[in-house]
């Protein structure tokens, strides 16, 4: 993607992946935004925002942005080309995006967003054990010191901060980051068997924008997604789809192209740190001292992790392939 993008490739690479994942750690704070604020951008309906049209509009506009700027031709050549497995395992894996962004979406209804960025560092682990057990990578001890501290700061969430009693909000987060690690494997999977990058993250948006379309209109009926773009809401969703989506997306594959994995995995660990900062700035969110803590202890477990692992740039690449929409390094994007 970098020989495609010249002013893109001109820039530093470091600084690409700082600003894509400053895009990216803002989209959680921006749906818990929207539903909260959405009756007054959109002039007075009363629920212009559900997780079917929001995630619809973020997923097709990625899913034409790669059919663009490729071309229908190589996309669909590519397709034709490919083996049944792949194109049943390309279905699966757009439907477990789907269920990922919903999960993601209900749950920030239910919890923080300060809790649900740290909750879904267990995603990373949980990616990182199953990789363990499928290709027999070895854990070095770094990562295992570091996985366990991540371990401790989010069960400290999951337990001290809620007094003992686990919320929905809490439990929707967690099951999100067992849908990422087994998404993420199946995106490995398909492109250690050479499937073209550009058809993986086109049929991944295509196949999810097709499910919630579906859901909403079985659900609520064709006119729903009107709403989407009532008022001065349709703005904040141009930004949504466009900028936070389809601009991110592209800053990360570029920089990805031109740094190596250790590289990578230091910058990206500072995407909880956006995300924080983006729920206070947006939705007045004061972490707790608990969740403070609890930050401290994540945030050393990553670097700890970070540390001691040095993956190829292929691998760190294919692990990688939710950032496209949902996606990214981060289990708790939405798209």
């Amino acid at each position: 993607m970098d020989n495609q993008l010249p002013i893109i490739s001109r820039l530093n690479p470091e600084v690409l992946l700082v600003l894509s994942r400053a895009l990216q750690a803002l989209r959680p704070s921006l749906i818990t935004f929207l539903g909260a604020n959405a009756e007054v951008l959109s002039g007075g309906i009363p629920t212009p925002i559900s997780f079917c049209n929001v995630l619809f509009v973020g997923n097709f506009c990625a899913a034409l942005t790669v059919l663009g700027w490729f071309g229908i031709g190589p996309v669909f050549r590519d397709f034709y080309q490919m083996p049944k497995r792949i194109l049943l395992g390309l279905l699966i894996n757009g439907c477990l995006a789907a269920l990922l962004s919903a999960l993601i979406f209900l749950g920030l209804q239910h919890t923080m967003v300060t809790s649900s960025v740290l909750l879904g560092r267990l995603g990373p682990i949980l990616l990182a054990l199953a990789g363990s057990a499928v290709w027999g990578k070895r854990i070095s001890k770094a990562e295992w010191i570091g996985f366990s501290l991540i371990a401790v700061g989010i069960l400290a969430i999951v337990f001290i901060s809620s007094q003992f009693q686990i919320n929905r909000g809490d439990l929707l987060i967690l099951a999100s980051t067992v849908v990422y690690a087994i998404a993420a494997i199946l995106s490995k999977l398909m492109l250690s068997q050479e499937t073209p990058l550009r058809t993986v993250v086109f049929a991944r948006n295509l196949i999810s924008s097709i499910v919630f379309f579906c859901i909403a209109n079985i659900v609520f009926g064709p006119d729903h997604f009107a709403e989407t773009f009532a008022g001065q809401l349709w703005i904040v969703m141009a930004i949504y789809a466009l900028l936070l989506i389809v601009v991110a997306q592209f800053l990360w594959y570029a920089a990805l192209g031109r740094l190596d994995a250790r590289t990578v995995g230091r910058w990206t660990s500072v995407t909880p740190v956006f995300s924080i900062f983006y729920a206070f700035l947006l939705n007045g969110e004061r972490p707790s001292t608990v969740q403070m803590l609890a930050f401290l202890v994540i945030m050393l477990g990553i670097w700890i992790s970070t540390l001691g692992k040095v993956p190829s740039r292929q691998d760190a690449r294919a692990i990688e392939m939710k950032t496209i929409a949902v996606s990214s390094d981060d289990s708790t994007s939405v798209t």
